[in-house]
């Protein structure tokens, strides 16, 4: 620390006396930029390194005043802060709870520490500040917070997965032992043995989608599927999604119109892939619609790009959760019959897919209880192949183009 300096002996008793006599050789050994300023904020000695930290040369430093090494924003009230130190000068650390900034000659700011030490002398009390670049700890320091924002979140994640999977498992779980228990009851007849049989397969239906769902996400997420790229008519991706989804858009007696197409509309993709984007699409549109919604689906071409849209009349999006719908376990509420379903994982997939496409997918609402409108976006393939091409049905089913005629239209408005 640099204590008890007379001016006078270092030849500082007037405002002219040679800056390079102060110090010399101690201050350019220190690690750290240095800078000796008078009473009043002037700079009357430097060091190498502040020359390197903030671009000036010595000579452009000594005699001006030390706010010229600071942002703007921190001038006006520095009079104030010096007049501070200078009522109780010992020596401290100005960066404790603090954001401070240098201000280098290019212009650019960075993230400084700041000591101050006072060093008595007869011609006037002098402060050295030693001043420490700490972009790099900075980084270091905004780095680790962002893993622990990533941990905390993965853990925030896991947890409702956990619990998602769980409520989701009950219910199915729940009837698959009332299932057996009936089917083991002597008493039972053959039509409710049925009833119990349509159950089981209704449950174990619903328990192999939402195993592979979660395949299919960890597959997309570390990179693993891969596209079977070919040409795909979206007229039939569309009416295989509807078929997918019929059991469910009818048992919530909705109505759903398929838009007709004008022509046929092609796109490069994986007509597996693209079908599963839209019959969660759908999915979603039916269960958040109260029953006897409305729910319109088409396909066209607008300004060079391929567009789905899936609009509903349902509960709506608010309009802070537009941006978070399609993050992995986010609900946005519980579905229009009051149940709060699926594990939040069919929009995510939806992204993940489209985006392996190369294209978008994007949310619009207006607001609780305005419906909402899920719009894919995919580049055009201008034209289409020799021979078509079919998509069996999710997961193993049947291979015959859906008939949208038996599910009744209505159109929104």
């Amino acid at each position: 620390m640099l204590t008890n300096v007379d001016a006078s002996e270092i030849g500082l008793n007037t405002p002219a006396a040679a800056p390079d006599r102060l110090f010399p050789g101690f201050l350019d050994a220190a690690p750290d930029a240095v800078v000796i300023v008078d009473a009043v904020g002037t700079i009357v000695q430097v060091n190498r390194q502040t020359e390197k930290m903030f671009g000036y040369g010595r000579m452009e430093l000594i005699g001006r005043s030390l706010e010229m090494l600071m942002p703007e924003r921190y001038r006006a009230s520095h009079g104030a802060k010096r007049q501070v130190f200078s009522d109780d000068p010992r020596p401290r650390s100005m960066g404790r709870g603090l954001d401070l900034f240098g201000l280098g000659k290019d212009g650019l700011e960075f993230p400084i520490d700041v000591s101050l030490s006072p060093l008595p002398a007869e011609a006037g009390r002098l402060v050295a500040s030693s001043i420490r670049d700490i972009t790099a700890q900075r980084r270091l320091e905004d780095e680790l917070r962002r893993r622990t924002r990533e941990l905390e979140e993965a853990d925030r994640q896991k947890d409702q997965f956990l619990a998602a999977v769980a409520h989701e498992l009950r219910s199915p779980l729940a009837v698959l032992t009332n299932v057996a228990q009936l089917l083991n009851a002597p008493e039972a007849g053959g039509a409710a043995k049925q009833r119990a049989l349509d159950a089981l397969m209704r449950q174990t239906t619903h328990m192999a989608r939402l195993v592979e769902d979660l395949l299919d996400l960890s597959r997309v997420r570390r990179g693993k599927v891969t596209l079977r790229r070919e040409a795909v008519d979206l007229a039939t991706v569309l009416s295989t999604a509807v078929e997918m989804s019929r059991s469910l858009v009818e048992s919530r007696k909705h109505g759903l119109e398929v838009a007709p197409f004008a022509s046929p509309l092609w796109v490069s993709g994986d007509p597996i892939r693209l079908v599963q984007v839209v019959a969660n699409l759908l999915t979603n549109a039916a269960k958040y619609t109260p029953e006897g919604g409305h729910i319109l689906i088409s396909a066209t071409g607008e300004a060079g790009a391929a567009v789905i849209r899936v609009r509903d009349d349902g509960v709506g999006i608010p309009r802070e959760m537009l941006s978070r719908v399609f993050d992995l376990f986010t609900r946005v509420g519980p579905a229009a019959d009051g149940r709060a379903e699926g594990l939040g994982i069919g929009l995510a997939l939806v992204r993940r897919l489209v985006e392996l496409h190369g294209g978008t997918v994007e949310a619009i609402s207006e607001g609780p209880g305005r419906g909402s409108e899920f719009v894919v976006r995919l580049p055009p393939q201008p034209t289409g192949p020799s021979e078509p091409w079919s998509v069996p049905l999710y997961p193993y089913g049947s291979s015959q183009a859906a008939d949208t005629q038996s599910i009744p239209p209505l159109l929104l408005t």
